[in-house]
């Protein structure tokens, strides 16, 4: 007698929605899933700040999917990015292949937003990635050594002054230890440097108040601390071009700086196969309540890159935060 064969879901993302629908399915006997990723780790989004600043390691906020996935019997990894979804044939083109499903589940999060800012885009530096951090890294210890042989004040300045685009949890987390470093902690590891070779730490936000979706509290609380620390927060106030060590602002100042620090906005990543109508606000998947994306019958949505109808308190779509992304796929895996 033939066995009847378990129906394929294909996850696409393993971030904080794609790692629960997987504990939520790993002992289905109804299905098979496989696991799709560019990267062969999970990571921690919340500590890249920590990476950026050198206090931790790559290898303390991230773990290999295979060791994740390590005794799920029913799942499987495929290591590859994602080009393009034909859903007329039930199956997604990788950048190493093909892979067929029954159902499909895109969890593919965000990509950092640049509104358009070409020079923003080419010379500041993003906070999305384990890779962006090491980045961020690598520059902030290297204008250190600069800074300690350029003699000029003024060009020692511009190295060591940074400018941090975005007032969310990314960037006040990245001014916070910035600030805490410039403080207590270079003047002791550089002495070639006194604390008045050490610039300034800025952080930007087009919005009234630093952390926004938070309460008043909270927000009053996180702009005394950052203040407390020297960083000097200025809101209502968006980053409009980024040229030659200078950051211009739309109240028509400008900050001598070479670094910028981009942390002010994300979207969803879109993918070939999908029609324009089938995103909504911040390039998010239309979904329904049940994470259904319109318009198909076996495609799914969950996280940061789905807009759920059907909540009349987020008719823009949930906040594309680690709560929902984890809410939501536990709902679907039901």
């Amino acid at each position: 007698m033939e066995v009847d064969k378990k129906k394929r879901i294909v996850i696409v993302g393993g971030g904080f929605a794609g790692i629960e629908l997987i504990n939520k399915l790993k002992k289905s006997d109804v299905y098979e899933v496989v696991l799709v990723d560019l990267n062969n780790y999970n990571f921690f989004p919340p500590l890249l700040y920590q990476v950026a600043s050198g206090f931790m390691e790559p290898s303390a906020i991230s773990y290999p999917f295979r060791k994740i996935l390590r005794g799920k019997e029913n799942v499987r990894f495929r290591l590859g990015a994602l080009q393009k979804v034909v859903s007329e044939e039930n199956k997604i083109v990788l950048s190493n292949g093909e892979l067929s499903y029954d159902i499909l589940i895109m969890a593919t999060g965000t990509e950092t937003n640049f509104f358009g800012n070409e020079n923003v885009k080419k010379h500041s530096l993003p906070m999305k990635t384990i890779g962006d951090a090491l980045a961020l890294r690598n520059l902030l210890f290297t204008r250190l050594e600069r800074a300690t042989r350029v003699q000029d004040p003024l060009h020692r300045k511009k190295l060591l002054s940074f400018v941090i685009a975005g007032a969310g949890p990314t960037g006040v987390e990245l001014s916070g230890i910035l600030a805490e470093m410039r403080k207590h902690i270079i003047t002791k590891d550089y002495g070639e440097l006194v604390k008045e070779d050490l610039g300034e730490v800025y952080l930007l936000d087009g919005l009234d108040a630093v952390l926004a979706p938070m309460s008043e509290k909270s927000q009053k609380y996180s702009q005394e601390k950052l203040e407390g620390l020297g960083v000097k927060v200025k809101l209502k106030t968006l980053v409009t071009d980024f040229k030659e060590d200078v950051v211009y602002l739309s109240d028509d100042t400008t900050i001598d700086s070479k670094n910028l620090i981009w942390a002010a906005g994300v979207s969803a990543k879109v993918f070939d196969g999908f029609k324009k109508e089938d995103y909504g606000r911040g390039r998010r998947l239309k979904t329904n309540e049940f994470n259904l994306v319109d318009g198909y019958t076996n495609i799914y949505a969950v996280g940061d890159t789905a807009i759920l109808a059907g909540d009349k308190k987020y008719p823009d779509g949930h906040p594309q935060v680690a709560q929902v992304a984890i809410q939501q796929a536990e709902n679907l895996g039901e």
